[in-house]
């Protein structure tokens, strides 16, 4: 009954640790580090990890319509994105374009793969970066073509 006591009262403070942990890392990640490990979280479909690498709302600028979503998750349908085809993305290239102390813009472009590794689309992406507690969040992206999030 102990070891249960002692693990439930230590249990929220491993977490906090591990919180912090990851906010510190998060701290320490360039620009073009953080929409790296975006498009893993994006690859792994995993919503809550995209929100909290982005500011809210966030701007989706696609094919010259701006759409601005309460969260990243919002604007992407990982069950559409699979019914088209889609299993994975990949960088291809990634530049930092500009940063000072408060913001900054990634360019990157990357493809879309099928189970099969075959691409299926290649799509330029510009981000813009906020430095927000000491961590860079994706605000916007531009993309110049047409990007399928899904629903579409």
């Amino acid at each position: 009954m102990k070891k249960l006591l002692t693990l439930l009262l230590l249990s929220p403070l491993a977490f906090a640790e591990a919180t912090q942990l990851s906010a510190n890392d998060l701290g320490n990640m360039s620009p073009v580090e953080v929409v790296s490990k975006y498009l893993k979280h994006f690859n792994n479909a995993d919503k809550e990890s995209l929100n909290q690498l982005s500011d809210s709302p966030f701007i989706f600028s696609r094919g010259g319509i701006q759409t601005a979503y309460k969260r990243y998750g919002d604007s992407v349908d990982f069950d559409g994105l699979k019914k088209q085809g889609w299993a994975y993305s990949k960088i291809n290239t990634s530049k930092l374009i500009y940063e000072d102390a408060m913001s900054a813009m990634v360019d990157i472009n990357f493809s879309r793969f099928n189970k099969d590794d075959e691409v299926i689309s290649t799509t330029d992406v510009s981000y813009l970066m906020l430095r927000i507690e000491n961590q860079w969040r994706m605000k916007a992206g531009f993309v110049f073509g047409n990007l399928a999030l899904g629903a579409d």
